[in-house]
Formats: C-alpha cells, structure tokens, sequence
C-alpha cells in the first residue's frame, strides 16, 4: 500500500514537472497521445484546442518535431495552416514557437528552403513567418 502511495505521489509530481498546466496524470496522458497521434494541420490545430494547457517538456519537444516536419516535408499543405492561421493568430504564434532547437535541423534548413522558394502570394506573411522562425532556430543551434 505504501509502495503504491509512493508511485502515485512520483507520478504526480513529475507531471507537474514536464507538463506545468495540466492538472491531472490522466489529462497528460491524453495529451501526450494526442500529440503522438498528429499526422497533419488538423491534428495540431485539434490539439492546440483541446491541451495547450499540457504543451510543456516533452509533449512541447514532440509537437516542435511533427510541426517541423509537417513544414519539412508535407509543404503543400501550408494552405490549410493559412487559413487556420489566419483566423487565429494565438494558434499562429503557438505553431511558430514550436519552430525552434528542438526540432531537426534539416526539418529547420527545409522549411526556410520551402518558405523562400515555394511560397505562394496569398501565404507570404505565414511563409515569411516560418522563414524567420527557422533561421533563428538554425541560428541557436550554431550557437549551442
């Protein structure tokens, strides 16, 4: 019994510790899969809805890397992310905050690739966006 007790108090605390807002294990739990289950725009935007709350430690690094990849790598859906951006900047700011050290560098080096080549006029601000973004997360890495 005191075993069990000693488990449920560790696995609350180190809750708090990687995912600061949520306010259960079970909570971040469902976001951690969630997370783990995003395959494109919708997902991150399903997400970001549901369990920014839970969007910390580890949960943060996984997003950071399937945005990043979307942006790398499924760059012909970036109409899609315009549209949700556009109609909501916090969701804009969140996904440009998961462009950083934590996503892979060649992810980084794509994007700004697809943001200066592949962008078309009516995303030009979102591709400008991105661009920065990865430049300066490129940037922070060259520093590290």
């Amino acid at each position: 019994m005191k075993l069990k007790l000693v488990v449920i108090m560790m696995l609350s605390l180190s809750a708090s510790v990687y995912a600061g807002d949520c306010t259960t294990v079970k909570e971040m739990d469902t976001a951690d899969a969630a997370a783990s289950n995003i395959q494109d725009w919708a997902g991150v935007s399903s997400f970001f809805k549901k369990y920014k709350q839970c969007d910390d430690g580890y949960i943060a690094e996984g997003l950071s890397h399937t945005i990043g990849t979307l942006l790398a790598k499924d760059w012909r859906t970036l109409d899609q992310l315009n549209v949700m951006t556009n109609k909501d900047k916090t969701f804009e700011s969140w996904v440009v905050k998961h462009i950083n050290t934590t996503a892979d560098d060649s992810d980084l080096a794509l994007i700004v690739k697809n943001a200066k080549e592949d962008c078309l006029a009516p995303h030009t601000h979102l591709c400008t966006t991105l661009e920065n973004a990865a430049r300066q997360a490129l940037q922070d890495l060259e520093e590290e």
